[in-house]
Protein backbone atom coordinates (compact mmCIF):
# COMPACT_ATOMS: atom_id res chain seq x y z
CA UNK A 1 0.00 0.00 0.00
CA UNK A 2 1.17 3.57 -0.62
CA UNK A 3 2.71 5.45 2.32
CA UNK A 4 0.39 7.46 4.48
CA UNK A 5 1.48 10.97 3.53
CA UNK A 6 -2.04 12.26 4.02
CA UNK A 7 -3.41 15.77 4.13
CA UNK A 8 -6.12 16.47 6.68
CA UNK A 9 -9.67 16.04 5.31
CA UNK A 10 -8.37 15.28 1.82
CA UNK A 11 -9.04 11.76 0.49
CA UNK A 12 -6.09 10.04 -1.14
CA UNK A 13 -6.63 7.29 -3.69
CA UNK A 14 -4.65 4.19 -2.78
CA UNK A 15 -3.78 0.80 -4.18
CA UNK A 16 -4.16 -1.87 -1.50
CA UNK A 17 -0.97 -3.92 -1.33
CA UNK A 18 0.76 -6.13 1.23
CA UNK A 19 4.42 -7.21 1.32
CA UNK A 20 5.07 -10.46 -0.50
CA UNK A 21 6.92 -11.77 2.55
CA UNK A 22 3.72 -11.40 4.61
CA UNK A 23 1.82 -13.53 2.11
CA UNK A 24 4.60 -16.14 2.11
CA UNK A 25 4.55 -16.21 5.92
CA UNK A 26 0.78 -16.67 5.86
CA UNK A 27 1.13 -19.82 3.75
CA UNK A 28 4.11 -21.03 5.79
CA UNK A 29 2.36 -20.67 9.13
CA UNK A 30 -0.63 -22.54 7.77
CA UNK A 31 1.49 -25.46 6.58
CA UNK A 32 3.43 -25.63 9.88
CA UNK A 33 0.31 -25.61 12.02
CA UNK A 34 -1.07 -29.06 12.75
CA UNK A 35 -4.73 -29.46 13.61
CA UNK A 36 -5.96 -32.25 15.92
CA UNK A 37 -6.84 -35.45 14.11
CA UNK A 38 -10.16 -35.74 15.96
CA UNK A 39 -12.29 -33.38 18.10
CA UNK A 40 -11.78 -33.47 21.90
CA UNK A 41 -14.91 -35.64 22.19
CA UNK A 42 -15.32 -37.38 18.87
CA UNK A 43 -19.01 -38.25 19.33
CA UNK A 44 -20.09 -34.61 19.75
CA UNK A 45 -22.53 -33.43 17.04
CA UNK A 46 -20.93 -31.07 14.53
CA UNK A 47 -20.99 -27.40 15.57
CA UNK A 48 -22.52 -28.08 19.00
CA UNK A 49 -19.42 -27.05 20.97
CA UNK A 50 -17.70 -24.84 18.42
CA UNK A 51 -16.22 -25.14 14.97
CA UNK A 52 -16.46 -28.40 13.06
CA UNK A 53 -12.95 -29.83 12.69
CA UNK A 54 -13.60 -31.30 9.24
CA UNK A 55 -14.85 -27.97 7.88
CA UNK A 56 -11.91 -26.11 9.44
CA UNK A 57 -9.46 -28.60 7.93
CA UNK A 58 -10.95 -28.00 4.49
CA UNK A 59 -10.62 -24.22 4.89
CA UNK A 60 -7.01 -24.56 5.99
CA UNK A 61 -6.16 -26.89 3.10
CA UNK A 62 -7.68 -24.49 0.57
CA UNK A 63 -5.91 -21.44 1.97
CA UNK A 64 -2.46 -23.04 2.19
CA UNK A 65 -2.67 -24.52 -1.31
CA UNK A 66 -2.30 -22.92 -4.73
CA UNK A 67 -6.09 -23.02 -5.05
CA UNK A 68 -6.17 -19.71 -3.18
CA UNK A 69 -4.00 -16.84 -4.40
CA UNK A 70 -3.54 -13.50 -2.66
CA UNK A 71 -3.07 -11.79 -6.03
CA UNK A 72 -6.64 -12.63 -7.02
CA UNK A 73 -8.03 -11.19 -3.78
CA UNK A 74 -6.00 -7.98 -4.10
CA UNK A 75 -6.98 -7.67 -7.76
CA UNK A 76 -10.63 -7.81 -6.74
CA UNK A 77 -10.14 -5.34 -3.88
CA UNK A 78 -8.36 -2.87 -6.15
CA UNK A 79 -11.01 -3.16 -8.85
CA UNK A 80 -12.98 -0.71 -6.67
CA UNK A 81 -11.75 2.79 -5.77
CA UNK A 82 -10.04 2.75 -2.35
CA UNK A 83 -9.20 5.84 -0.33
CA UNK A 84 -7.61 6.95 2.91
CA UNK A 85 -8.49 10.21 4.59
CA UNK A 86 -7.03 11.71 7.76
CA UNK A 87 -9.60 13.32 10.03
CA UNK A 88 -9.63 14.69 13.55
CA UNK A 89 -10.83 12.02 15.96
CA UNK A 90 -13.56 14.27 17.37
CA UNK A 91 -15.12 17.67 16.76
CA UNK A 92 -13.68 19.06 20.00
CA UNK A 93 -11.80 22.32 19.51
CA UNK A 94 -8.74 21.05 21.40
CA UNK A 95 -8.65 17.66 19.67
CA UNK A 96 -5.08 16.71 18.74
CA UNK A 97 -5.53 13.09 17.65
CA UNK A 98 -6.34 11.95 14.13
CA UNK A 99 -7.96 8.91 12.54
CA UNK A 100 -6.90 7.56 9.16
CA UNK A 101 -10.13 6.23 7.67
CA UNK A 102 -10.18 3.70 4.85
CA UNK A 103 -13.21 3.72 2.58
CA UNK A 104 -14.38 2.70 -0.84
CA UNK A 105 -16.32 5.24 -2.89
CA UNK A 106 -17.98 3.61 -5.87
CA UNK A 107 -19.97 6.07 -7.95
CA UNK A 108 -22.75 4.87 -10.17
CA UNK A 109 -22.28 7.35 -12.97
CA UNK A 110 -26.03 7.35 -13.50
CA UNK A 111 -28.14 10.48 -12.91
CA UNK A 112 -29.87 10.95 -9.56
CA UNK A 113 -27.89 8.17 -7.89
CA UNK A 114 -28.74 7.79 -4.20
CA UNK A 115 -25.81 7.98 -1.75
CA UNK A 116 -25.76 4.76 0.26
CA UNK A 117 -23.44 4.39 3.23
CA UNK A 118 -22.97 0.70 4.01
CA UNK A 119 -21.53 0.04 7.45
CA UNK A 120 -20.06 -3.30 8.46
CA UNK A 121 -19.96 -4.96 11.84
CA UNK A 122 -17.79 -7.67 13.40
CA UNK A 123 -16.42 -10.08 12.19
CA UNK A 124 -17.23 -8.98 8.68
CA UNK A 125 -14.98 -6.56 6.89
CA UNK A 126 -16.94 -3.54 5.42
CA UNK A 127 -20.40 -4.78 6.12
CA UNK A 128 -21.64 -8.03 7.34
CA UNK A 129 -24.94 -7.65 9.16
CA UNK A 130 -27.17 -6.38 6.40
CA UNK A 131 -30.73 -5.95 7.50
CA UNK A 132 -31.91 -2.50 8.48
CA UNK A 133 -31.99 0.60 6.32
CA UNK A 134 -32.83 4.04 7.61
CA UNK A 135 -33.37 7.34 5.83
CA UNK A 136 -31.29 9.19 8.34
CA UNK A 137 -28.84 11.89 9.20
CA UNK A 138 -25.44 10.30 9.80
CA UNK A 139 -25.41 11.72 13.31
CA UNK A 140 -28.08 9.15 14.09
CA UNK A 141 -26.08 6.24 12.76
CA UNK A 142 -25.00 5.29 16.29
CA UNK A 143 -28.44 3.87 16.87
CA UNK A 144 -27.98 1.34 14.13
CA UNK A 145 -24.33 0.35 14.21
CA UNK A 146 -24.01 -3.18 15.09
CA UNK A 147 -15.93 -6.05 9.96
CA UNK A 148 -14.90 -5.70 6.08
CA UNK A 149 -15.93 -4.36 2.68
CA UNK A 150 -15.56 -7.87 1.27
CA UNK A 151 -18.97 -8.77 2.64
CA UNK A 152 -20.48 -6.39 0.06
CA UNK A 153 -18.68 -7.63 -3.03
CA UNK A 154 -21.79 -9.36 -4.44
CA UNK A 155 -24.06 -6.29 -4.23
CA UNK A 156 -21.74 -3.56 -5.52
CA UNK A 157 -22.40 -4.10 -9.23
CA UNK A 158 -26.22 -4.45 -9.10
CA UNK A 159 -26.54 -1.40 -6.84
CA UNK A 160 -24.26 0.90 -8.83
CA UNK A 161 -25.20 -0.36 -12.30
CA UNK A 162 -28.88 -1.38 -12.14
CA UNK A 163 -31.15 -2.34 -15.02
CA UNK A 164 -33.33 0.34 -16.60
CA UNK A 165 -36.08 1.62 -14.35
CA UNK A 166 -34.32 0.72 -11.09
CA UNK A 167 -32.66 3.22 -8.71
CA UNK A 168 -28.89 3.57 -8.85
CA UNK A 169 -26.64 4.14 -5.85
CA UNK A 170 -23.34 5.79 -5.07
CA UNK A 171 -21.80 3.42 -2.52
CA UNK A 172 -19.61 4.52 0.36
CA UNK A 173 -18.08 1.59 2.24
CA UNK A 174 -15.92 2.70 5.18
CA UNK A 175 -13.84 0.42 7.36
CA UNK A 176 -14.68 1.15 10.97
CA UNK A 177 -11.86 2.72 13.01
CA UNK A 178 -9.61 -0.16 14.03
CA UNK A 179 -10.64 -2.33 11.07
CA UNK A 180 -8.56 -3.13 7.98
CA UNK A 181 -6.57 0.03 7.13
CA UNK A 182 -8.51 2.40 9.42
CA UNK A 183 -6.64 3.40 12.57
CA UNK A 184 -8.06 3.36 16.10
CA UNK A 185 -7.71 6.40 18.38
CA UNK A 186 -5.48 5.75 21.40
CA UNK A 187 -8.11 6.29 24.07
CA UNK A 188 -10.60 4.33 26.13
CA UNK A 189 -13.61 6.53 25.54
CA UNK A 190 -13.86 6.15 21.77
CA UNK A 191 -17.54 5.32 21.29
CA UNK A 192 -20.10 4.60 18.60
CA UNK A 193 -21.17 8.25 18.82
CA UNK A 194 -17.68 9.32 17.78
CA UNK A 195 -17.75 6.87 14.89
CA UNK A 196 -21.11 8.19 13.71
CA UNK A 197 -19.84 11.77 13.88
CA UNK A 198 -16.78 10.75 11.88
CA UNK A 199 -18.95 9.18 9.18
CA UNK A 200 -21.22 12.22 9.15
CA UNK A 201 -18.20 14.39 8.45
CA UNK A 202 -16.96 12.00 5.76
CA UNK A 203 -20.27 12.13 3.92
CA UNK A 204 -21.22 15.78 4.28
CA UNK A 205 -17.96 17.70 4.62
CA UNK A 206 -15.48 15.60 2.68
CA UNK A 207 -17.57 13.84 0.02
CA UNK A 208 -20.06 16.73 -0.14
CA UNK A 209 -23.25 14.68 -0.06
CA UNK A 210 -26.35 16.41 1.33
CA UNK A 211 -27.38 15.92 4.93
CA UNK A 212 -30.28 13.55 4.25
CA UNK A 213 -28.58 10.25 3.55
CA UNK A 214 -29.16 6.54 3.45
CA UNK A 215 -27.50 4.42 6.06
CA UNK A 216 -27.63 0.66 5.91
CA UNK A 217 -26.93 -1.25 9.03
CA UNK A 218 -27.85 -3.90 11.52
CA UNK A 219 -30.40 -2.87 14.15
CA UNK A 220 -29.74 -5.02 17.17
CA UNK A 221 -32.87 -6.49 18.72
CA UNK A 222 -30.96 -6.93 21.95
CA UNK A 223 -31.45 -3.18 22.19
CA UNK A 224 -35.08 -3.10 21.11
CA UNK A 225 -36.55 -6.25 22.61
CA UNK A 226 -37.09 -5.00 26.17
CA UNK A 227 -39.40 -2.27 24.89
CA UNK A 228 -41.92 -4.81 23.58
CA UNK A 229 -44.41 -6.92 25.50
CA UNK A 230 -43.60 -10.27 23.94
CA UNK A 231 -46.62 -11.99 25.48
CA UNK A 232 -49.05 -9.81 23.54
CA UNK A 233 -47.14 -9.52 20.27
CA UNK A 234 -48.47 -11.54 17.36
CA UNK A 235 -45.35 -13.06 15.84
CA UNK A 236 -45.17 -14.79 12.48
CA UNK A 237 -43.68 -18.27 12.13
CA UNK A 238 -40.43 -16.77 10.87
CA UNK A 239 -40.31 -14.34 13.79
CA UNK A 240 -40.85 -17.16 16.28
CA UNK A 241 -38.01 -19.10 14.66
CA UNK A 242 -35.83 -16.00 14.86
CA UNK A 243 -36.65 -15.44 18.53
CA UNK A 244 -35.91 -19.06 19.36
CA UNK A 245 -32.58 -18.92 17.58
CA UNK A 246 -31.82 -15.60 19.23
CA UNK A 247 -32.40 -17.24 22.60
CA UNK A 248 -30.14 -20.13 21.59
CA UNK A 249 -27.44 -17.61 20.72
CA UNK A 250 -27.84 -15.83 24.05
CA UNK A 251 -27.39 -19.12 25.88
CA UNK A 252 -24.58 -20.70 23.87
CA UNK A 253 -23.13 -18.22 21.37
CA UNK A 254 -22.33 -14.96 23.14
CA UNK A 255 -19.08 -15.94 24.86
CA UNK A 256 -17.08 -13.86 22.38
CA UNK A 257 -18.99 -10.74 23.48
CA UNK A 258 -17.97 -11.25 27.09
CA UNK A 259 -14.27 -11.75 26.45
CA UNK A 260 -14.06 -9.01 23.80
CA UNK A 261 -15.84 -6.62 26.16
CA UNK A 262 -13.67 -7.38 29.18
CA UNK A 263 -10.28 -8.67 27.95
CA UNK A 264 -9.95 -7.41 24.37
CA UNK A 265 -6.14 -7.30 24.51
CA UNK A 266 -5.91 -10.98 25.45
CA UNK A 267 -8.23 -12.32 22.78
CA UNK A 268 -7.10 -9.78 20.19
CA UNK A 269 -3.40 -10.59 20.42
CA UNK A 270 -3.91 -14.35 20.80
CA UNK A 271 -6.07 -14.67 17.70
CA UNK A 272 -4.20 -12.18 15.50
CA UNK A 273 -0.88 -14.01 15.68
CA UNK A 274 -2.05 -17.13 13.84
CA UNK A 275 -3.94 -17.50 10.55
CA UNK A 276 -5.36 -20.81 11.80
CA UNK A 277 -6.60 -19.09 14.96
CA UNK A 278 -8.32 -16.48 12.79
CA UNK A 279 -9.81 -19.16 10.55
CA UNK A 280 -11.15 -20.95 13.61
CA UNK A 281 -12.47 -17.95 15.51
CA UNK A 282 -13.96 -15.99 12.62
CA UNK A 283 -14.88 -19.05 10.56
CA UNK A 284 -17.06 -20.45 13.33
CA UNK A 285 -19.00 -17.18 13.58
CA UNK A 286 -19.50 -16.89 9.84
CA UNK A 287 -20.76 -20.46 9.55
CA UNK A 288 -23.06 -20.34 12.58
CA UNK A 289 -24.59 -17.00 11.60
CA UNK A 290 -24.99 -17.80 7.90
CA UNK A 291 -27.22 -19.96 5.79
CA UNK A 292 -24.65 -22.76 5.24
CA UNK A 293 -26.24 -23.73 1.94
CA UNK A 294 -25.35 -20.26 0.63
CA UNK A 295 -22.00 -19.72 2.39
CA UNK A 296 -19.00 -19.73 0.06
CA UNK A 297 -15.86 -20.89 1.94
CA UNK A 298 -13.78 -18.53 -0.21
CA UNK A 299 -15.63 -15.57 1.31
CA UNK A 300 -14.67 -16.81 4.77
CA UNK A 301 -11.06 -17.22 3.68
CA UNK A 302 -10.88 -13.78 2.05
CA UNK A 303 -12.36 -12.14 5.13
CA UNK A 304 -9.82 -13.87 7.38
CA UNK A 305 -6.90 -12.99 5.10
CA UNK A 306 -7.85 -9.31 5.11
CA UNK A 307 -7.76 -9.39 8.90
CA UNK A 308 -4.44 -11.22 8.97
CA UNK A 309 -2.55 -9.18 6.38
CA UNK A 310 -3.77 -5.85 7.74
CA UNK A 311 -3.03 -6.92 11.34
CA UNK A 312 -6.24 -5.29 12.52
CA UNK A 313 -7.78 -8.01 14.67
CA UNK A 314 -6.55 -6.65 18.06
CA UNK A 315 -8.03 -3.22 17.35
CA UNK A 316 -11.19 -4.59 15.72
CA UNK A 317 -12.41 -6.20 18.95
CA UNK A 318 -11.95 -2.99 20.97
CA UNK A 319 -15.36 -1.76 19.82
CA UNK A 320 -16.96 -4.27 22.19
CA UNK A 321 -15.11 -2.89 25.20
CA UNK A 322 -15.56 0.74 24.22
CA UNK A 323 -19.26 0.32 23.40
CA UNK A 324 -20.33 -1.36 26.65
CA UNK A 325 -21.76 1.76 28.30
CA UNK A 326 -23.72 2.73 25.18
CA UNK A 327 -25.14 -0.77 24.77
CA UNK A 328 -26.43 -0.58 28.32
CA UNK A 329 -27.97 2.83 27.64
CA UNK A 330 -29.65 1.53 24.50
CA UNK A 331 -31.29 -1.29 26.42
CA UNK A 332 -32.49 0.90 29.27
CA UNK A 333 -36.19 1.81 29.41
CA UNK A 334 -37.87 4.98 30.63
CA UNK A 335 -41.53 4.61 31.54
CA UNK A 336 -41.58 1.39 29.53
CA UNK A 337 -40.20 3.05 26.40
CA UNK A 338 -36.83 2.68 24.73
CA UNK A 339 -34.74 5.82 25.31
CA UNK A 340 -32.76 5.51 22.09
CA UNK A 341 -35.04 5.76 19.06
CA UNK A 342 -34.66 6.30 15.33
CA UNK A 343 -36.48 9.39 14.07
CA UNK A 344 -36.04 8.59 10.40
CA UNK A 345 -38.02 6.15 8.29
CA UNK A 346 -36.89 2.55 8.68
CA UNK A 347 -36.90 -0.34 6.23
CA UNK A 348 -36.19 -3.81 7.58
CA UNK A 349 -35.79 -7.30 6.16
CA UNK A 350 -35.71 -10.38 8.38
CA UNK A 351 -33.50 -12.98 6.71
CA UNK A 352 -34.38 -16.29 8.35
CA UNK A 353 -34.33 -19.70 6.65
CA UNK A 354 -37.17 -21.80 8.06
CA UNK A 355 -36.47 -24.32 9.38
CA UNK A 356 -32.74 -24.17 10.06
CA UNK A 357 -30.25 -24.23 12.88
CA UNK A 358 -28.22 -21.10 12.29
CA UNK A 359 -27.93 -18.78 15.27
CA UNK A 360 -29.57 -15.37 15.17
CA UNK A 361 -27.34 -12.88 16.95
CA UNK A 362 -30.27 -10.56 17.58
CA UNK A 363 -33.74 -11.53 16.40
CA UNK A 364 -35.85 -8.55 15.40
CA UNK A 365 -39.56 -9.14 14.77
CA UNK A 366 -41.65 -6.37 13.31
CA UNK A 367 -42.89 -5.26 16.75
CA UNK A 368 -39.32 -4.73 17.94
CA UNK A 369 -38.53 -2.45 15.02
CA UNK A 370 -41.77 -0.51 15.39
CA UNK A 371 -40.80 0.19 19.00
CA UNK A 372 -37.58 1.77 17.75
CA UNK A 373 -38.96 4.20 15.19
CA UNK A 374 -41.20 4.75 12.14
CA UNK A 375 -41.12 1.42 10.30
CA UNK A 376 -42.39 1.91 6.74
CA UNK A 377 -41.02 -1.24 5.06
CA UNK A 378 -40.85 -4.77 6.46
CA UNK A 379 -40.25 -8.09 4.74
CA UNK A 380 -39.38 -11.65 5.69
CA UNK A 381 -37.11 -13.77 3.52
CA UNK A 382 -36.62 -17.51 3.94
CA UNK A 383 -33.10 -17.45 2.53
CA UNK A 384 -30.11 -15.71 4.04
CA UNK A 385 -28.81 -14.99 7.50
CA UNK A 386 -26.73 -12.56 9.52
CA UNK A 387 -24.47 -11.96 6.51
CA UNK A 388 -27.31 -11.30 4.10
CA UNK A 389 -25.15 -9.44 1.57
CA UNK A 390 -23.29 -12.72 1.10
CA UNK A 391 -26.13 -15.19 1.73
CA UNK A 392 -28.89 -13.53 -0.25
CA UNK A 393 -27.52 -10.59 -2.25
CA UNK A 394 -30.38 -10.66 -4.77
CA UNK A 395 -32.98 -10.40 -2.01
CA UNK A 396 -31.12 -7.59 -0.29
CA UNK A 397 -30.75 -5.60 -3.50
CA UNK A 398 -34.42 -6.12 -4.36
CA UNK A 399 -35.53 -4.86 -0.95
CA UNK A 400 -33.24 -1.85 -1.05
CA UNK A 401 -34.66 -0.87 -4.42
CA UNK A 402 -38.26 -1.37 -3.33
CA UNK A 403 -37.90 0.53 -0.07
CA UNK A 404 -35.86 3.43 -1.41
CA UNK A 405 -37.76 3.91 -4.65
CA UNK A 406 -40.85 4.51 -2.52
CA UNK A 407 -39.38 6.65 0.25
CA UNK A 408 -36.17 8.35 -0.88
CA UNK A 409 -37.82 11.41 -2.42
CA UNK A 410 -40.01 11.80 0.68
Amino acid sequence: MTSRDLEIDTPKAINVEFPQESIILLKTFLKLTKLPKVPPINTTPAWKLGIDLTWLSQLKSTLESDAWQADKLLEAVNSWPNYLVRMKATDEADEEEFVDLHFMHIKSGKPNAIPLLMVHGWPGTSFSPTRCVGLTSLKRLTRQLAGTFWDFHKVIEPLTNPPAGQPAFDLILPSLPGYFLSTLPQRYNWTLVHIATLFHKLMTKILKYPNGLIAISYLRAVILGPAVNNDNAAFTEAELHALKRGQDFWETGRGYIEIQSTKPFTIGIAIATSPVALLTYIGEKMYMWSDPSKLDPVDVINNVVLYYLSGCFPTSVMIYHQGTAERNQMRALHNGEAQWKVKSKIGFTLFIPVPHTLQIVSAAPRAYIQAAGPLVFYKERSSGGHFAALDNPDGLVEDLREFLSSHWEN
